[in-house]
């Protein structure tokens, strides 16, 4: 399939605009900062391209790009002259002593393991050419939005069905995720707008883009928080080989690869600052997180833990033990007279009682253990061929590099994160009424993906110091000699 030169403007264009904002906002030069720029302005541009949508092309869908491409462009002109201006002020990276020499078998191994990679992605991409939006909340959830709104001509109020209902005159249309953000779809109007058709598969290529992004983004971070290229190509390969992403890439539609995505960026960033504050990272870590509800109403849930570490973190100790005194309070008082609420980004007011959460655009769901379902988190980490042995490696390596947690705090900081992330699903899963999800093994292993980037992030981090010659020669002087009879 051939693209036309609209369609190619369409790509060329968001691409070129993520990566001059993000060199404009992120311009030290470094290990991997090349990577690292392409990588998440790929994904950054994406979304910059649907947020230029929403904001011109509402009355006019079908000629998007029409209306969106003069001020995509006035903005790129104006992020790459900036990130021009800085990056020349920005200090050169130190000289390296010494050239990274690897031996000709791990080269042929990082050779094959690129290869490998590359074969899956043009598997992935031939998967999205050749089928239509296929998976059931890609349609239903998010694809509904964007088709509707193309084919109409114009954006159009998505509601409640009741409300629908009560003004069956007005142009309004509903669905079972009327309340879902719409990003994804304005993305996704763009894309239809350049082919001059809802064509599915041209609307659907984001998400190969986005796969490459996510690659290229972790590589990049991963060289500038002190990996050699070796061992971040091999937390690459663990990354880009994981089934489950693979099939969230040749399915397209989901937003969860996005949330992913997004999180992993935003963690990446914000653990540049904790080893090197840099204040830029920072700044893009806070984009990254507020961004996440803009993409699924699951978002909200990752930034307000994402939050609450972040800003324990910089709590004193004495300030952070009365912290700690009064959450357990408050989780006291709760649980005795069910009075908790949260606030969270698009989700509203959520109350959280004794025996009921009651979340707004959800519903009500009755705490209560599922046995069974627990069952179904524990196959869904460590028995289906989902994840390949990740779940199996996190808690190995954990416990062979744990004086790295003592010396390093982005890794207990890290580590705190994802503990909570985890602690976070088991409870939606095990002792809610989302335990049917877990039982028929649907939306537990989508949510799980949402903090997989992180894991292999902790992965990566805890062997980026690992000597494996000395390694290899405390071994081999350990082992007892041969006896030559």
């Amino acid at each position: 399939m051939t693209l036309s030169v609209t369609q190619w403007l369409a790509w060329v264009l968001p691409i070129a605009a993520g990566v001059a904002a993000y060199l404009a906002l992120c311009p030290q030069r470094g290990a991997g900062w090349r990577v690292a720029a392409l990588g998440q302005g790929i994904v950054f541009g994406l979304l910059l391209a649907a947020a230029a949508t929403a904001l011109f092309a509402r009355a006019d869908t079908q000629h998007a790009l029409a209306h969106v491409v003069p001020w995509l462009a006035l903005f790129a002109l104006c992020a790459g002259t900036l990130a021009w201006k800085r990056i020349r002020r920005s200090p050169r990276p130190a000289a390296a002593g010494e050239a990274e020499i690897a031996n000709k078998w791990i080269s042929i191994l990082c050779g094959l393991s690129l290869a490998s990679l590359t074969w899956r992605g043009w598997l992935a991409l031939r998967e999205i050419l050749l089928r239509p939006t296929f998976p059931w909340d890609a349609w239903d959830a998010w694809a509904v939005k964007s088709k509707t709104w193309f084919l109409l001509g114009h954006y159009a109020p998505f509601v409640s069905v009741q409300d629908w209902l009560a003004r069956p005159t007005a142009d309004l249309f509903t669905g079972p995720a009327w309340s879902y953000p719409a990003t994804l779809g304005w993305m996704q109007v763009w894309f239809a707008s350049a082919a001059g058709d809802w064509i599915e598969p041209l609307v659907n290529l984001p998400w190969f883009a986005l796969w490459v992004g996510l690659l290229l983004g972790h590589y990049g971070q991963w060289r500038a928080l002190g990996l050699s290229r070796v061992r971040a190509l091999v937390f690459v390969y663990i990354l880009g080989s994981l089934p489950l992403i693979a099939v969230h890439v040749a399915l397209a539609g989901y937003a969860d690869l996005w949330i992913a995505t997004i999180f992993g960026f935003g963690v990446l960033a914000w653990l540049r600052w904790i080893e090197r504050r840099e204040r830029s990272q920072l700044a893009l870590a806070a984009i990254c997180v507020l961004s996440l509800p803009l993409i699924k109403l699951e978002g909200a849930v990752w930034l307000l833990l994402f939050v609450g570490v972040a800003g324990f973190g910089l709590l004193s100790r004495r300030f952070r033990r009365r912290i700690v005194a009064t959450i357990a309070a408050v989780a006291i008082v709760a649980g005795l007279f069910g009075v908790l609420a949260l606030p969270l980004p698009g989700l509203g007011w959520v109350h959280i009682g004794a025996t009921t959460i009651d979340i707004p655009v959800i519903g009500k769901l009755a705490i209560a253990w599922h046995g069974a379902a627990f069952g179904g988190v524990l196959v869904a980490l460590f028995a289906q061929p989902n994840w390949h042995l990740l779940w199996w490696l996190l808690p190995l390596i954990v416990v062979w590099r744990w004086q790295e947690l003592r010396e390093h705090e982005s890794l207990r900081r890290l580590g705190a994160l994802l503990l909570l992330g985890l602690g976070f699903l088991l409870f939606l899963f095990v002792f809610t009424d989302a335990a049917r999800w877990a039982e028929s093994f649907t939306a537990v292993n989508r949510l799980i993906l949402h903090i997989v980037p992180i894991t292999v992030t902790m992965l990566a981090l805890f062997c980026r110091n690992v000597d494996f010659a000395a390694l290899r020669d405390t071994t081999s002087a350990s082992a007892p000699p041969l006896d030559r009879a």
